[in-house]
Order: C-alpha cells, then sequence, then structure tokens
C-alpha cells in the first residue's frame, strides 16, 4: 500500500487539510533584486454543523457553514542587511481613533443638552444682571 496519506483522504477534507497551519498565515516568498519578500496575513476561521430532528420524528434538520476572513498584516524582508518585518498600516487604528472621538463628543453633546434643559448647568444663585435689572424694575415701581 503505497498511497500517500493525502491522497487517501475524501477532497473536502483534502480541502480542509490545507486551509490549516502556517500555509493560511504566510505567501509565497517572492525573490529580487537580492532580497526574498515574504507576505503575513492575519487569518480567522470559524465553522459549525448542525442537526436536528422532532422528538415524534416528523420533522428534519440539517445545516452547517464556516466563514474564513483574511487581511494582510506585512511581510518579511530578507536581505543583505538581515530581516525586518515591516507592518502594513490599512487604516483601521485612525478608523477607531475617530469613532471613538465621535461617540465621545456625541455622548458629551447629550450630557450638555440635558443638564441645560434641566436647569443643572446655571447656579441657584442669580446673577448680577438678574438683580440689577430686578432693582430697576423695583425703582419704576
Amino acid at each position: 500500500m503505497n498511497a500517500k496519506p493525502e491522497k487517501a483522504l475524501p477532497p473536502a477534507q483534502r480541502a480542509l487539510a490545507r486551509l490549516t497551519g502556517a500555509r493560511l498565515c504566510f505567501g509565497r516568498p517572492v525573490e529580487a533584486k537580492g532580497r526574498t519578500v515574504i507576505p503575513v496575513a492575519s487569518v480567522r476561521t470559524a465553522g459549525g454543523w448542525g442537526f436536528g430532528n422532532e422528538p415524534n420524528g416528523r420533522g428534519s434538520g440539517g445545516g452547517g457553514g464556516g466563514a474564513l476572513d483574511a487581511r494582510p498584516v506585512g511581510f518579511i524582508e530578507i536581505g543583505p542587511d538581515g530581516t525586518r518585518f515591516e507592518r502594513i498600516d490599512d487604516g483601521r487604528v485612525a478608523l477607531q481613533a475617530i469613532a471613538a472621538g465621535s461617540l465621545a463628543l456625541l455622548v458629551l453633546g447629550r450630557v450638555l443638552v440635558r443638564r441645560r434643559r434641566l436647569g443643572l448647568g446655571r447656579s441657584r444663585a442669580p446673577s448680577r444682571r438678574r438683580l440689577r435689572r430686578a432693582r430697576q424694575l423695583s425703582q419704576l415701581s
């Protein structure tokens, strides 16, 4: 029996075997001008399977699904100077900072509007202008 273990697997299991390990995170090396560049990605996988049946045996069930999410994070450069990893900035950090700042401004604005409506923004003592106006009105009467 000289069959390779990979050939003995059904096609679906062979496909799943290819979707595991470092092969997903590191791309094929590219060589140019004495340097080698290896792309690096962040990979997430998820999957699930379900099956059901009613207790009296009338119904049936099934289902399944999965997801594969990959995004580039950088590359490894190997050259005469040495090896280095260079991160690729995709703007997510800046976008998260803008979203957090916008949310903070929105919350602050709503708090200030609510305080103004409830009269919590003013002190309970009358202002000088109101006292002056009250004196003027009392002198006229």
